[in-house]
């Protein structure tokens, strides 16, 4: 196995970096593949991840480790063109895809988020929209662009993001019985710590199982000045079990149960920055049951998942920092549950000569938005119905034997919003069922030039059908109503790239990857909030473009490392010919280390530089904000030890320093300043059965 690329930058600094990076790329064994190397599943097929014909970046269980995370989002530091955005905060996050997911109020869809298949949607004022623990998982897959809508969904305007808890034989070896692992994990930056049991078994022939308990708690962090960011501290519970059943060599079924859990006393109301909303009591609870079988059938290959999640959240006691009687701050659950239906087959064929992989399925969902406050009958602006979908869809991977393999795809996708049974009175009268059907269609490529270069590209379109918050939420206040005749959002997307690869750069055992793609997208028909009164809640007012860069480069030997990623981009909201507001800012990300395998040896440097970034001034208040955002750099180390042999064999040891030089920094898509100086150890105990 292999490590993947590091933390997120971009500075003054960039050329020197760019430079460096082809010296050396994170690896924990002697293998020599490269983060560019490993192999993706969610393509459709698989296959290693230089070889898609779109942008994907694979996030492995060596990284996860390594990282020793405090939250999910800290594993898209070195991810370019992904961020996770809203605070550090817990409950605060969300994801941005190419300038595609917001906050305060959510990413609304524009990337679609899957745990084990099951779709993962939260959106509420001031919270973020995932809520898991960073030591759940083996694997997090990243696909950039609206090619993968295909696959996973209408809307994935900005990509879609694939997260894979662990199972047993992601730790056990052939002719291995079981393995249990006791880790204890300790942070300086708000005091925090965690403590994680994991046992992996087979049972006989047919059965393997995997469990998973972790807990972990924090006091309030600081940022590099030593201020304290208010309502930062939490503790939490997970819990994960999985177990996969083979019938025979050629069918299985695996069942997986996941649960986060999180009850926090007078914390901030505003999870995605301090925002001066005051305190709240807030119970957070997410469950996912995923069940997967897979088969060898005459026909192809058949994989189903039936799949649910499961989120709430309740609220209660708040304490108010200035007077108001909105319905925002009355003790209220709000909740979100999917349960969902997908088949595929994947299937090898002959058409015209041409050696074809066909997939080819259908998903059935339905998504239930739920919202009950103490004393009011209907909440204005988080508003209960049902959203069903259905959608058939077909790939196919047609390779021509010379290089060169072509790529064409499509989803037809119906949905079927419904209101709640409560409409809040005569204002959602009139607003009832709402149809939409939308189309997803995309040819892709990628062509061997030669045995090191290649080139690849897609052409991609996908529409995002109107969520429930969007067709149904209003305010009486302002003599808003629901939105009567929302049209789907429809984004056009183009990318090209090219691919390098070597082994034996430098000596016998190394290898070398890069690649670099430019994207432009195009959407109009944007759903935004309408602020006048008198007109729908929300409204198709605008259209934008975004267009970039991404390069990503990583060196592997036996005994050096280092990964290069970059992204920049540019976009504008053509409504107004002003900068996209949720364009992140450039970033370049740097890791050089090295390592002994004999010795069971890891250490390296990270750096992660964000560049200048302006946005259209803001009046808020009365106040106008001029939204200059100064680029910044950190600086992390990191090291590990497993000895190899001895008395202190199993033992495992992690430690690293993030931001070293205690920077002080805000994120342009953060609410909040970043963690200052923050030092992480992590002390484990293996034991082989």
């Amino acid at each position: 196995m292999s490590y993947r690329m590091g933390h997120a930058c971009l500075g003054p600094s960039t050329a020197m970096a760019a430079a460096l990076a082809v010296l050396a790329a994170p690896g924990y064994a002697q293998d020599t593949t490269t983060p560019l190397g490993r192999i993706i599943l969610g393509w459709g097929t698989d296959q290693v991840a230089l070889d898609t014909p779109q942008a994907v970046t694979v996030i492995d269980q060596e990284e996860i480790e390594r990282q020793q995370a405090a939250t999910i989002g800290e594993f898209f530091d070195g991810v370019p063109g992904v961020q996770a955005i809203g605070s550090d905060r817990v409950l605060g996050q969300t994801f941005n895809i190419r300038g595609w997911g917001e906050v305060p109020a959510g990413d609304e869809g524009r990337v679609v988020v899957l745990q084990d298949g099951a779709t993962q949607y939260y959106e509420q004022y001031r919270m973020g929209s995932f809520f898991s623990d960073p030591n759940l998982y083996c694997n997090i897959e990243v696909l950039r662009g609206p090619a993968s809508a295909t696959l996973y969904g209408s809307g994935a305007i900005g990509g879609v993001i694939r997260f894979e808890t662990c199972d047993a034989s992601d730790y056990l070896t052939e002719g291995q019985t079981s393995q249990f692992r006791f880790s204890l994990g300790a942070e300086t930056n708000g005091e925090g710590g965690n403590v994680a049991l994991r046992y992996a078994t087979r049972l006989g022939d047919n059965w393997e199982v995997f469990t998973n308990l972790n807990y972990r708690e924090a006091d309030d962090y600081v940022d590099g000045d030593g201020d304290t960011i208010e309502g930062s501290a939490f503790d939490s519970a997970s819990a994960l079990i999985s177990a996969t059943y083979s019938f025979d060599a050629s069918r299985s079924v695996r069942f997986i149960y996941e649960t986060w859990n999180s009850d926090l006393d007078d914390t901030s109301y505003s999870q995605t920055g301090s925002d001066g909303f005051g305190n709240i009591d807030r119970r957070t609870r997410d469950q996912t049951f995923s069940m997967i079988y897979n088969s060898v059938e005459a026909f192809g290959d058949l994989e189903m998942t039936l799949a649910y999640s499961d989120t709430d959240v309740e609220q209660s006691d708040w304490e108010a920092t200035f007077p108001s009687s909105s319905v925002l701050f009355e003790d209220t659950d709000y909740g979100y549950s999917t349960i969902s239906l997908d088949g595929r087959v994947t299937r090898d064929i002959t058409l015209g000569g041409i050696d074809t992989t066909l997939i080819y399925g259908a998903t059935l969902a339905q998504q239930v938005r739920e919202a009950e406050a103490q004393t009011s009958t209907f909440i204005e602006f988080h508003p209960e119905g049902t959203s069903m979908r259905a959608a058939i869809f077909a790939q196919a991977e047609m390779d021509f034997g010379n290089g060169l393999t072509v790529v064409p795809g499509m989803r037809l996708e119906y949905a079927l919003n419904t209101p709640g049974d409560d409409n809040g009175g005569t204002a959602l009268d009139s607003r009832e069922e709402v149809e939409v059907i939308s189309f997803s269609p995309k040819i892709a490529f990628t062509y061997d030039i030669s045995d090191q270069w290649g080139v690849f590209g897609s052409i991609a379109q996908t529409q995002r059908a109107p969520n429930l918050d969007e067709l149904y939420s209003y305010d009486t206040r302002d003599g808003e109503t629901p939105a009567t005749d929302l049209d789907p959002e429809n984004a056009r997307s183009i990318e090209l790239g090219f691919t390098y690869s070597r082994a034996g750069l430098l000596n016998a055992d190394d290898a070398f990857d890069a690649r670099i793609t430019a994207y432009y997208s195009y959407v109009e028909d944007l759903i935004e909030r309408d602020s006048r009164a008198g007109t729908p809640y929300h409204r198709n007012i605008a259209e934008a473009e975004i267009y970039g860069v991404e390069l990503e480069a990583a060196y592997v030997s036996e005994r050096w490392f280092s990964n290069l990623s970059l992204s920049v981009i540019e976009g504008t909201n053509l409504t107004d010919d002003e900068v996209w507001s949720q364009l992140p800012q450039d970033t370049l990300s740097l890791t050089l280390g090295g390592r002994n395998a004999d010795l069971g040896i890891e250490y390296g440097w990270r750096m992660n530089a964000f560049a200048d970034i302006d946005y259209a001034d803001t009046v808020s208040r009365g106040v106008v904000n001029d939204n200059v955002f100064a680029g910044y750099a950190t600086h992390d180390l990191f090291a590990s030890w497993a000895p190899q042999d001895g008395a202190l064999e199993g033992l495992e040891f992690r430690a690293g320093i993030d931001n070293v030089f205690d920077r002080t920094y805000t994120n342009a898509l953060d609410g909040d300043p970043g963690r200052g100086m923050t030092g992480r150890l992590t002390v484990a105990r293996v034991w082989n059965f």
